[in-house]
């Protein structure tokens, strides 16, 4: 865990099948789309068919497109303090690695979310999205047999978009001398990003203790589900800035 933010998560340490797991990082659809293009000259003799060429030519665009599956969501860790109890937790290792943790069993027939993470059609500020009846604890002095990951329990779908455009003007002739000014943007369709929901513990009270920009109080602080997304946490918002670069 010290190396990566996707740790493998441990549940019984002696039980090595029962720890076999999804990685954090997975993304089981990946599309990733590249391209650049630069306009070509005008070919034609006269003094239009120069000023058009001269117009339309050597204009440069490019993009960076990827599109992938959503991160997954960690399961919930179960309240029963039965890993402390069995001196196996965080409170009984010296590194501080993290310890392990038992997970809560997934209900059959209900659904782990409340709201549909890619529908783009809920607030953040009032709305969970996770929900608390999908999750049932582990008895005490028992471990779960829940998976820490499940492939289904995945947060929003998240593109990444950057596209440039851009021209190249020549200084010397044969291209020995080329002035190339472009502008970039990233997330350039200004998509919408939201920090992954809290994971843990379905039974957490829900509180209300953030206030809105206009003053008013109301937003959600805290609870199984909960979408922070005070002072902008999590969004990345449209970006873009100017290169200039000389070649020769």
């Amino acid at each position: 865990s010290y190396l990566t933010p996707g740790a493998p998560r441990i549940n019984d340490v002696f039980n090595y099948g029962q720890n076999k797991q999804l990685s954090g990082f997975s993304r089981p659809l990946v599309s990733t789309i590249s391209f650049d293009y630069q306009t070509p000259k005008v070919r034609g003799d006269g003094m239009a068919m120069k000023s058009l060429s001269w117009v339309a030519r050597d204009w440069v665009f490019g993009g960076l497109l990827k599109y992938q599956s959503g991160a997954l969501i960690p399961t919930p860790s179960s309240n029963n303090n039965f890993l402390n109890q069995m001196q196996r937790g965080a409170a009984n290792n010296p590194a501080l690695w993290g310890g392990g943790t038992t997970y809560q069993t997934e209900v059959p027939g209900q659904p782990l979310f409340l709201q549909n993470p890619n529908c783009h059609c809920f607030d953040p500020t009032n709305t969970l999205v996770l929900n608390p009846a999908a999750w049932q604890d582990v008895p005490a002095g028992q471990f779960g047999a829940g998976a820490p990951y499940y492939n289904n329990y995945r947060w929003q779908r998240q593109p990444s978009e950057a596209i440039s455009l851009g021209r190249v003007f020549p200084i010397a002739k044969e291209g020995r001398v080329n002035l190339n000014v472009r502008i970039e943007f990233q997330n350039a369709f200004n998509r919408t990003t939201l920090s992954s929901p809290t994971p843990t513990n379905p039974t957490a009270p829900t509180l209300k203790t953030n206030t809105f920009s206009s003053g008013a109080p109301g937003a959600l602080s805290s609870a199984f589900g909960f979408v922070n997304t005070f002072n902008g946490a999590g969004d990345t918002p449209r970006s873009g800035q100017i290169v200039a670069r000389l070649q020769f």
